[in-house]
């Protein structure tokens, strides 16, 4: 999920881990923290496996490295861009990730990750539905099926404004 990330934006610019920890930072929110402890590990991977190279340089008397994408992990990224999303804690994401990085990518592709999200959530939706449904049967107060039932509805209401969203994204590639 991380090496999508560091990849694609290295796609655009070579970068140092400051500025990668502050791009990730504002795409994760506050919700994470994200710190040198994990890039420069994650910097140190991907340039064993060949993926970056690491140059150092000298800038108001500290050491920076600063991260440039080899071919091979061109290569990668692309690779990693084409890989079906398993359903796991990271789903969404790791789809925003992909998104970011959509101008790196052929319209195939793009309508392909688009297709799949536009899947995954019509069956969140159903599970859901099928959920709500399955609600009443269960042995709890009428006040908490009500809230049950309500907050659920956000759920829907929310998986519909990004089917929405997808669809009209797909739309607009197919034109």
């Amino acid at each position: 999920m991380y090496d999508l990330f560091v990849l694609g934006q290295l796609m655009d610019e070579s970068m140092s881990g400051y500025l990668m920890r502050q791009i990730l930072q504002q795409l994760v929110g506050s919700s994470r923290k994200i710190s040198f402890g994990m890039i420069y590990p994650l910097f140190k991977r991907l340039d064993e496996a060949g993926f970056i190279e690491l140059n150092e340089t000298k800038t108001s008397g500290r050491i920076k490295k600063v991260a440039t994408i080899t071919k091979s992990g061109r290569q990668q990224f692309l690779k990693l861009m084409e890989k079906k999303i398993p359903v796991n804690s990271n789903l969404e994401f790791t789809y925003n990730v992909k998104f970011r990085n959509f101008h790196q990518i052929d319209r195939k592709l793009r309508q392909q990750i688009l297709r799949d999200y536009c899947q995954y959530l019509t069956q969140e939706k159903n599970l859901l539905k099928k959920q709500m449904a399955d609600l009443p049967q269960t042995n709890i107060s009428n006040l908490d099926l009500q809230n049950a039932l309500w907050v659920n509805d956000l759920k829907v209401a929310k998986i519909v404004a990004a089917l929405n969203w997808a669809q009209d994204s797909l739309n607009k590639l197919e034109k």
